[in-house]
């Protein structure tokens, strides 16, 4: 299996430009639309800015409740939604607890990572959006936990 590769964000760095969310809805449908990103954004008055992205969770349950098996796990373990196998139950969206998967022209849709093209992350000057090593990703919110306990 090759190595778990995500796209994880730091909210703390985003400025809220939506440059990430323009080059997803580029990428996939070929048209600058908010609406058709594989991101989407939010705006907390305690936390700022705040994205929401499939978290590759580990026991998927968009993958136990897609009736049609159009979604699955890659090789590299990332879950991903054939949208040409996709038969609209929304069964997905409804299961989804970070609501990460959206609906376009009776389609469902979410981030399959461009394949490892890491458009979204290569586009953000803030270094909000990041690519790369589950495991680095584990290891730097480990690291961010402990220095919050260390300091009093």
């Amino acid at each position: 299996m090759d190595e778990e590769r995500i796209v994880w964000l730091k909210h703390s760095k985003c400025s809220g430009c939506n440059l990430c969310r323009l080059v997803c809805s580029y990428s996939k449908e070929n048209e600058f639309n908010l609406g058709l990103s594989r991101i989407s954004l939010s705006e907390d008055e305690k936390y700022g800015f705040i994205h929401t992205i499939c978290r590759n969770c580990e026991d998927a349950p968009c993958m136990d409740a897609c009736p049609a098996g159009a979604i699955y796990r890659r090789k590299d373990n990332y879950v991903v939604l054939n949208e040409m196998k996709c038969v609209s139950c929304n069964m997905c969206v409804m299961v989804c607890p970070f609501n990460a998967i959206g609906t376009k022209k009776d389609v469902n849709y979410k981030c399959d990572t461009c394949e490892g093209k890491e458009r979204c992350a290569q586009i953000c000057y803030h270094g909000a959006v990041k690519f790369g090593s589950y495991r680095k990703f584990i290891a730097e919110k480990r690291r961010l936990v402990l220095d919050r306990i260390e300091k009093p």
